[in-house]
């Protein structure tokens, strides 16, 4: 490739990471967190999304969020709203997924990641046009 094109693009790569917290509840109910565990055995009204049942929001989740967020410098929100994204998928029979988009727990921030010359480049974490959080020079989110 040209040196000329290479030098008129960045090279922008996504990533979407999932962390399994060290819970033994699950997120939005009091459901044992097993990992490992018969399908379909550690569930309730609440996480089958049955009629006139609410979410149950787990603490210690919420911790773990302000834990990192402090970690990496983030503005940690004081309030927050929760909303039903829905969409259809296989192994999904309530269809929708329950959703902080508009108040994240944490934003701002930023990570550190040293390159093979020992040098520190930033990632600065920010919201994008869809609304999804994502670490900047990250194009998946």
């Amino acid at each position: 490739m040209e040196k000329e094109v290479r030098d008129k693009y960045e090279a922008v790569i996504g990533l979407e990471v999932h962390a399994q917290m060290l819970t033994k509840t699950k997120a939005y109910s009091n459901d044992v967190n097993e990992y490992g565990a018969q399908v379909n055995t550690n569930i309730s009204a609440i996480t089958l999304g049955h009629p006139g049942t609410l979410p149950k929001m787990n603490s210690k989740t919420i911790d773990f969020a302000i834990r990192l967020g402090i970690a990496c410098g983030c503005t940690i929100a004081r309030e927050q709203h929760f909303a039903r994204k829905n969409y259809f998928y296989p192994d999904l029979p309530k269809g929708y997924q329950i959703t902080q988009d508009t108040t994240p727990i944490c934003t701002g921030g930023s990570i550190v990641i040293r390159t093979e010359e020992n040098q520190e480049k930033k990632n600065k974490y920010h919201t994008n046009s869809h609304g999804r959080r994502c670490w900047k020079k990250h194009s998946r989110c």
